[in-house]
């Protein structure tokens, strides 16, 4: 089995603390025992809004400023690794936004608004209008987010919570497989990032469908998801996808291994295609954060030396 060497790991962390953002540094810092929860939500708090949401090119693939759903589910993925309680300062304000930003004639969350055209971004996280989504859109990012209510239910009304789980249960029996006919990556993502704070019975329909989902595919291998990654659906070994494709998980960890920069980082495999200014810093904040979490999926699977 190939591993990553010692040498290789101490060239990845040193471009990490050269390179990266400093709530990823603080991250690589958690994860390898370096930092506590505390130092990981105090870089966070960085990219908060007083509104509660959060913003400022947290999602580095759009340099807004203002705050947006989906930059505050981004800011969320780091609260819950880190475990983070309902009566954190974090928590309570991002919940307060989402909250006030759910859309309750539509019955979801705006990724982003129009507002994000005025600052450097990529160009499919455009806005020409903001209208309310197809089913197969629904899921991105508002089953994410329908897991952080729950998963902090104590600081969301209960007609908010009841009305967004049942939109919720009803996207995901619109068809046996997540999103349609054809099935839908980033969906599939969100709605793995929200089973574990969801309640037991939806939880384990969620896992139902993924696994439905995945068994659509006709054959899962390293390269299926494209530039998503296998890894990024299977970032660990209890995972779904790793119990169901074991080999091109092992393929995939192997891939990794052998895809490290020589500068020590693991880099996007996308582009822009505008603002060539501004995707360099773009691009350097995404190489850190990729490096931060390969570094973490080698670890879980006993990869690193």
């Amino acid at each position: 089995m190939k591993k990553l060497s010692k040498a290789r790991f101490e060239k990845a962390a040193a471009f990490v603390q050269a390179q990266a953002r400093e709530v990823d540094k603080r991250l690589f810092d958690f994860y390898f025992g370096k930092a506590t929860a505390v130092a990981v939500l105090e870089a966070l708090a960085a990219y908060q809004n007083e509104d509660g949401g959060f913003g400022h090119g947290i999602e580095p693939d759009f340099r807004l400023r203002a705050s947006s759903p989906m930059a505050t589910s981004v800011g969320l993925q780091y609260c819950v690794t880190m475990n983070a309680p309902a009566n954190h300062p974090l928590i309570q304000k991002a919940m307060g936004y989402l909250v006030d930003t759910y859309d309750w004639e539509h019955h979801y969350w705006p990724a982003t608004y129009k507002n994000v055209n005025d600052e450097p971004h990529a160009f499919w996280w455009h806005v020409d209008k903001l209208s309310p989504p197809t089913e197969i859109q629904w899921p991105n990012p508002s089953a994410e987010i329908v897991g952080y209510i729950h998963r902090y239910h104590s600081l969301v009304p209960a007609d908010l919570l009841n009305q967004a789980t049942r939109r919720a249960e009803a996207n995901l029996n619109n068809s046996p497989i997540i999103s349609g006919e054809t099935p839908q990556k980033y969906n599939v993502m969100c709605w793995e990032r929200a089973m574990s704070s969801l309640p037991g019975s939806l939880s384990t329909a969620v896992a139902d469908a993924i696994r439905r989902t995945f068994a659509a595919y006709p054959s899962i291998q390293a390269d299926t998801f494209e530039e998503l990654g296998i890894l990024a659906l299977a970032s660990h070994p209890d995972s779904i996808l790793a119990h169901l494709a074991p080999d091109a998980i092992q393929q995939a960890l192997d891939r990794e291994i052998d895809n490290q920069a020589e500068d020590g980082g693991w880099w996007p495999g996308w582009h822009w295609g505008q603002y060539e200014d501004v995707w360099p810093i773009a691009q350097q904040e995404w190489a850190g954060k990729i490096t931060v979490h390969t570094l973490h999926t080698l670890h879980t699977y006993g990869r690193i030396e």
